[in-house]
């Protein structure tokens, strides 16, 4: 007598059938997520660094136009550097809310010429809620060649977690050669849950050449 085998499968071979689909569906998933993760993490440091970089030239660009008060008449040239001084905070890192730096941008008060009537321009930069906000305000006088534009709580940068400042001599061989403000700026993603470790960090010095004071 000959034996046949019965046809379909046992409910055993069912539920270890579904279960090694579900095993496998799961590190796929996980796979996936990983993959993800890693992409948007790699997309969102390089557009971050870009941004960074970006924000720092524009600081830097600022900071380097820190002038005093200039005023030009026939009897000749005179500079005022009491008042117009570049004030820079005190601390060496900022973590949370705090003043960065504090100056004066100045164009020529020249006599007799209508293109060139003079103007002071503050300029105010801080860290405030994580962000690098800058203002520049017209104090007095006009800019009738709109040579500079004026910002109000400007955002610089976001998600910043902290700002090591530093100020040294730019050429210490030259004492006139003026100073060198260095900012190092950490940013950090915003979904600190999901991407716990993702930061970027970028570093900018700015020639100042009026006085700088470290008191803010």
């Amino acid at each position: 007598m000959r034996c046949t085998k019965k046809a379909g499968f046992t409910l055993v071979e069912i539920l270890v059938a579904a279960t090694v689909l579900s095993v496998l569906l799961l590190i796929g998933y996980r796979v996936f997520v990983g993959f993800s993760k890693s992409f948007q993490k790699g997309n969102w440091s390089l557009s971050t660094q870009n941004k960074l970089r970006n924000a720092l030239t524009f600081i830097r660009e600022e900071m380097q136009k820190a002038t005093p008060l200039t005023t030009v008449s026939m009897s000749g040239t005179d500079i005022t550097e009491a008042g117009f001084e570049f004030f820079l905070t005190s601390s060496d890192e900022l973590t949370g809310n705090g003043n960065i730096a504090e100056w004066h941008i100045c164009l020529p008060y020249v006599a007799g010429d209508a293109t060139s009537p003079g103007a002071k321009f503050k300029c105010e930069l801080k860290l405030d809620g994580g962000k690098i906000i800058y203002t520049k305000t017209l104090e007095d006088g006009s800019d009738p060649q709109n040579k500079e534009r004026t910002f109000s709580n400007h955002t610089v940068i976001e998600d910043v977690a902290s700002i090591k400042v530093a100020l040294t001599a730019f050429d210490p061989d030259n004492i006139s050669a003026g100073s060198l403000v260095s900012l190092d700026v950490r940013v950090e993603h915003p979904d600190k849950h999901a991407y716990e470790f993702a930061h970027v960090i970028a570093e900018s010095g700015a020639k100042v050449e009026v006085t700088v004071n470290r008191t803010l």
